[in-house]
């Protein structure tokens, strides 16, 4: 995942454009689980393309990560509105 794959992802979700699920959405939070190093990712996947749902949970935390690995900004007015270099 580069960065300016993170931008387009983040911002198109902030603006309510649809994201490819399976070719953008769950190859960013298996590159997340590959970085930090998770054990059982493939279960975490699987479990994630069971229940969709559950994503919800996890959207933020991993957004968060690569917001400081790529110093991506976020444009902040009561919710984030922008993300950029």
């Amino acid at each position: 995942m580069t960065k300016k794959d993170c931008i387009r992802i983040f911002n198109a979700m902030v603006r309510n454009i649809p994201v490819s699920y399976d070719k953008e959405i769950i190859p960013l939070v298996s590159d997340y689980l590959t970085e930090i190093k998770y054990e059982n990712s493939s279960k975490i996947i699987n479990l994630i393309l069971q229940q969709p749902d559950l994503l919800q949970l996890a959207l933020p935390k991993i957004i968060d990560y690569y917001c400081r690995k790529f110093n991506i900004f976020q444009l902040i007015d009561k919710k984030v509105i922008l993300y950029y270099e």
